[in-house]
């Protein structure tokens, strides 16, 4: 018996030692500090800064359209990259919009003591479009990828200054990532309650509340989802969930592959997403 109860708190120990860790990694990441800025690709910018409504710093980069117009994207990064991981790649929708990139909390330049991977992260976007709102654009397209795209959908019940989404490589839940971040049988679900479970304690978050999935059921806004089911970060699963939400939402669009890594864009990447949002905006 003695054996027995040993053997069970060895186990025991792991698994809260793995979870915690893997916890306090998913919150505090290695910082990616991405060198490249508008300059470097000839764009004219303003650096700007607006606080959320927990009282935290963001910092970003407002852009103007080369063709002087009010529309305007907001462009979302992913985790743990910063805004000028976006930019290269995002880059020609300068011709035709606005564009508005920041670094969520605690990433990139940006105040925060901690990551959420998209549960507070949705004030960050809030605080982004109640910025622009002070320079008289009440009208916005949100583009985000991984889990920008995951916030993006998240706030579209909360802001209805957004007319049009682009989620790409999106979470449909993160509480069914947690289940993901360990992939090994049988352990996998005790320690995904178990970071849920630090998670409400320690930060009085719910990662069930993240999930795009359920928030866009009743939607009604242009929104494209793109994904492929090569990702190997995001599982196509994801993808599946989302569309199975939005369909009742006839202005819903699904745009899926099936040989590009996370990340990776196909070649007619930029024109579907450029006429997406000159179609909605």
């Amino acid at each position: 018996m003695n054996a027995i109860f040993r053997v069970v708190l060895i186990v025991l120990a792991f698994l809260i030692f793995i979870s915690a860790w893997g916890f306090y990694v998913s919150i505090r990441p290695p910082k990616i500090h991405s060198s490249i800025t508008p300059r470097d690709l000839r764009m004219e910018y303003e650096n700007v800064s607006f606080k959320t409504a927990d009282g935290l710093t963001l910092r970003g980069w407002h852009i103007p359209a080369k063709k002087p117009n009010d529309q305007t994207v907001i462009l979302l990064h992913g985790y743990p990259a910063d805004k000028g991981n976006i930019l290269p790649p995002m880059a020609f929708l300068h011709d035709d919009f606005n564009l508005l990139l920041f670094d969520f909390r605690y990433l990139g330049a940006s105040e925060g003591s901690y990551s959420t991977a998209g549960v507070k992260e949705v004030e960050d976007l809030l605080a982004a479009i109640q910025f622009l709102k002070t320079r008289a654009i009440t009208e916005v397209g949100v583009w985000g990828f991984s889990m920008g795209g995951a916030v993006a959908l998240m706030a579209i019940d909360k802001a209805p200054e957004i007319r049009a989404v682009v989620a790409e490589s999106s979470y449909a839940s993160l509480a069914e990532m947690a289940l993901q971040l360990f992939r090994v049988p049988l352990i996998n679900y005790p320690i995904a309650y178990l970071i849920s479970l630090w998670a409400k304690l320690i930060l009085g978050i719910d990662l069930r509340d993240a999930s795009p999935a359920e928030r866009i059921r009743n939607s009604a806004i242009p929104i494209l989802i793109t994904h492929s089911s090569a990702d190997d970060v995001i599982p196509f699963s994801q993808a599946k969930s989302l569309q199975q939400a939005l369909a009742n939402n006839p202005r819903a669009e699904f745009w899926f592959s099936e040989e590009f890594a996370h990340g990776q864009l196909d070649a007619n990447y930029q024109s579907r997403v450029r006429n997406f949002f000159k179609g909605n905006l």
